[in-house]
């Protein structure tokens, strides 16, 4: 979906001195509409995040999609994204360690957590990730530099990420944030096989055999 007289920025942080192939296959292959590439690779993620925003106004664009390369996107992730014509709507990407968990929390007792919601649907929440993120520009024109920063939870005093901590800025702001989680966007990880791996593995495989044994439907 074009939107008249729009002007697209693709910003990649570039936060770890290479590129995964599976990305760069995964970027190749996207339904790309004409887009301006910006890309960052010097400092922390909130520094690159920043940068990138700094440069998508510099360059008069309408929309941000801010685009990480530890992730695998599909086709019509961008095409999803524009046609909600929405402030700020995300991609539904799982975090990379566990729990696994799906990136999109509310708050709860001054905790961001995360909470059932329907599957393949538009959800909105308190906050979400920002590595598959799309942004109308103006929601950074409304806000203080620095947009991306890393804060305290004034409840408990535990560290906020800079893309909860923006999430945290636009809700005080009156924004809403959306997640389409039609959109699948895995999340690329490095795993380090060990004892731990191993037991996990083998508690997998007897679940498994004891349900098949018991003809158990854990599910229901």
């Amino acid at each position: 979906m074009k939107i008249s007289n729009q002007h697209l920025v693709i910003g990649i942080p570039c936060s770890f001195p290479f590129v995964p192939v599976s990305f760069l296959y995964s970027f190749l292959l996207m339904d790309l509409p004409p887009f301006t590439l910006v890309h960052a690779d010097n400092g922390g993620i909130d520094a690159l995040r920043n940068d990138i925003v700094e440069e998508s106004l510099r360059l008069n664009a309408t929309h941000l999609l801010m685009c990480d390369t530890d992730q695998i996107y599909p086709v019509d992730t961008i095409r999803k994204l524009l046609a909600h014509n929405l402030p700020i709507v995300g991609a539904k990407v799982n975090r990379r360690y566990p729990p696994f968990d799906p990136i999109i929390m509310r708050i709860e007792n001054g905790a961001y957590v995360p909470f059932d919601y329907e599957p393949n649907s538009l959800v909105e929440c308190d906050a979400t990730g920002g590595g598959c993120i799309l942004f109308d520009m103006e929601v950074f024109r409304n806000l203080p530099y620095p947009w991306f920063r890393f804060q305290k939870n004034p409840d408990n005093g535990m560290v906020i990420g800079e893309d909860i901590g923006l999430c945290q800025d636009l809700k005080a702001a009156g924004y809403k944030i959306y997640v389409d989680t039609s959109i699948h966007v895995d999340h690329l990880t490095t795993l380090a096989v060990n004892d731990a791996t191993h037991n996990l593995y083998r508690a997998c495989k007897s679940a498994q055999a004891a349900k098949e044994a018991l003809r158990i439907d854990y599910a229901k």
